[in-house]
């Protein structure tokens, strides 16, 4: 499908590439990995509430001390049928923003499956989402970011569906980024698999995929049109990085104006774009990408608990906080 396949990604112009090196050496990998060791335990309100807490402060404190004002966004689910705390942080007050330019949030989920360590679901995304805390500031924000850590995700996207339920209060984002499974990559053939019917949405993403053997050694961008200038930006600033089809975009197919309905009814791949934090987003029409690795596609621990910090590729991680400080910063400059 035309409207589907995937966009031409352009070299970095030489100043952009420039900026991205010196971020990227600025990223330390040993950092993104002591994150995700501390929160090597299932954690959530129910099945895990002591180690739930615990990660909550880890997280907060770790914002707060690369200068972030945290606070506490408590909320409860339709009919009560969930409750819980995401976490908001607004950069450093020093630091040189615009209040007139919109805000950028950057998000991933904490909590985990029952009975999961949950390293790549979502340790992963939050480490990230820690290492950018702190070289954000470093780097100079162009534009007011927040970061948002969402609670309940595994239960049914409570947490963002509550940040996103709120944007009449908190100011509407100019795009969103949520990190969904970050870690996860392998390189033996045959390690990557597709939802059944994948192909037929995406023939050009499945045939790259095909030519690198099926190996799960990329990372997944899914987007709306409204956010195709993000995806793309980003997905040029990770393979700058991490190499040649080290970024697969994917536009949701049910963002296609005509075909969409259709899709939905009859292709059940088309469901798989609907399981993170970015789908309330999309829902009340913000622009927002998705960054995973595909999480159960590939990954074998996925809500297991084999899900464990030596099963993840820390360099990727980098490179992906790496990507994203410079396409917010690059966004819609170029």
């Amino acid at each position: 499908m035309v409207l589907t396949a995937q966009p031409r990604l352009r070299p970095l112009p030489p100043a952009v590439a420039t900026r991205l090196a010196t971020v990227r050496a600025g990223v330390q990998e040993g950092r993104l990995r002591r994150h995700v060791e501390r929160l090597d335990a299932p954690r959530g309100r129910h099945h895990a509430a002591p180690e739930m807490c615990r990660a909550e402060s880890y997280v907060a404190g770790e914002l707060e001390r690369a200068g972030w004002r945290v606070r506490r966004q408590e909320f409860t689910g339709p009919g009560g049928s969930a409750s819980g705390v995401n976490l908001l942080a607004d950069p450093p007050a020093e630091d040189p923003v615009d209040p007139r330019r919109p805000t950028v949030l950057v998000g991933a989920h904490l909590d985990t499956a029952p009975g999961s360590p949950g390293a790549d679901d979502n340790a992963s995304g939050v480490a990230c989402l820690l290492e950018l805390a702190r070289i954000l500031p470093e780097f100079g924000l162009a534009r007011p970011v927040r970061l948002a850590v969402f609670d309940q995700e595994e239960t049914g996207l409570h947490g963002s569906r509550a940040l996103a339920g709120e944007l009449g209060t908190l100011g509407r984002p100019a795009a969103v980024v949520v990190f969904e499974c970050i870690g996860f990559y392998s390189a033996l053939p045959g390690s990557q698999v597709l939802p059944s019917g994948a192909g037929l949405l995406y023939p050009g993403q499945r045939r790259r995929i095909r030519q690198r053997g099926w190996r799960g050694d990329w990372t997944l961008v899914a987007y709306r049109q409204s956010a195709g200038r993000l995806a793309r930006l980003f997905g040029e600033c990770l393979t700058h990085l991490a190499g040649p089809g080290a970024a697969l975009l994917a536009r949701d197919a049910l963002d296609l104006r005509l075909a969409g309905p259709l899709l939905r009814r009859y292709v059940p791949a088309t469901e798989h774009f609907a399981r993170s934090d970015h789908q309330p987003f999309w829902d009340v029409g913000v622009p927002a990408i998705q960054v995973t690795d595909t999480a159960d596609f590939r990954n074998p621990h996925y809500h297991q608990p084999g899900d464990t910090p030596e099963t993840l590729d820390y360099h990727r991680i980098g490179d992906i906080a790496a990507a994203t400080a410079v396409s917010l910063a690059h966004l819609g400059i170029r």
